[in-house]
């Protein structure tokens, strides 16, 4: 009996993670690029961004001497939700670094939502 209950559980749990994967909406390379090319065009973003978890994180990187690590997220909040996209968490990695010593250092995250 206990063994019938953990595989139902266990068969259920790979159903959801399934439909999750399956229907969660993604951007298009269109609105990747549109997005990407914004942000590149602000001195504040010396560096292309990264797209991780199926679109559902934007990584930026700054130089963090000249910049508010929190204003740069919101500027990139503003970019995505501008072109339509409102389910992205964007997060602010430190250039130098991360070019230097290839250590990603998070200095800010905003959900644009």
């Amino acid at each position: 009996m206990k063994r019938t209950i953990i595989i139902l559980l266990i068969a259920a749990c790979v159903g959801v993670t399934w439909y999750i994967v399956n229907t969660k909406e993604r951007l298009t390379p269109e609105v990747k690029s549109i997005v990407e090319n914004q942000i590149l065009e602000l001195k504040e973003f010396p560096a292309r961004p990264v797209w991780w978890q199926d679109d559902s994180v934007l990584a930026v990187s700054i130089v963090p001497d000249t910049v508010n690590p929190h204003h740069a997220a919101a500027a990139a909040c503003k970019i995505l939700t501008a072109n339509g996209v409102q389910t992205t968490f964007v997060e602010v990695y430190d250039v130098v670094k991360i070019q230097e010593e290839r250590d990603w250092v998070k200095l800010a995250a905003d959900s644009c939502r």
